[in-house]
């Protein structure tokens, strides 16, 4: 997968490299995150291959906006991209690269801080997506089945994004119980 089929896809509607961030916080971030310094960039390399276009156009607030729009071109992309088959590869999980070497610090104190503040940003990630499907639940009652298909397979999304956030928080809560049992245990002997 790559950012700028993301962003292909994100420009079925015009935006600004603005709105796509917000748009990248507000309903992909269980699963991919990008900073206006990779987008922008993108957005102009992509517009000089002629799978974008885009017009200066007036801002609600603040100096006039640049406004992406998908050419053509970048719809075939797309539409190539999503009928290749699934993109499956192997994930790069820092935290738990993290948790495989905690045995290093020699300390239990040091790990189970670590896990303790690993839970805490579990916990708060599962509260944003949480309050995400709520907000949408409660603002369209056709949620979830009975959406169009442009909000129902980003809908697939959230839900995968809590099974597995609430996967993590389980298994930070299974984690820190045994590890403060495996302290008493050195502690006591």
């Amino acid at each position: 997968m790559s950012l700028r089929h993301i962003l292909l896809g994100m420009l079925q509607q015009p935006h600004s490299g603005y709105d796509i961030k917000k748009e990248f916080e507000k309903s992909l971030r269980n699963f991919w995150r990008a900073e206006l310094s990779q987008i922008y960039p993108l957005l102009q390399k992509m517009e000089a291959e002629g799978l974008i276009s885009s017009k200066v156009g007036a801002s609600d607030i603040g100096p006039r906006k640049r406004i992406y729009r998908r050419a053509a071109k970048g719809s075939r992309e797309l539409n190539a991209w999503l009928s290749d088959g699934p993109v499956v590869g192997t994930e790069r999980i820092g935290y738990l690269a993290q948790v495989y070497f905690l045995g290093h610090l020699k300390d239990h104190d040091k790990a189970i801080t670590f896990m303790e503040e690993l839970l805490a940003y579990m916990r708060r990630w599962l509260d944003l997506l949480e309050s995400s499907e709520a907000e949408w639940r409660a603002n369209d009652p056709r949620y979830p089945d009975g959406l169009p298909d442009s909000e129902f397979y980003p809908q697939l999304t959230l839900d995968l994004g809590l099974r597995k956030v609430r996967a993590n928080v389980e298994w930070c809560e299974d984690c820190l119980e045994r590890m403060q049992k495996r302290r008493q245990r050195a502690r006591a002997g």
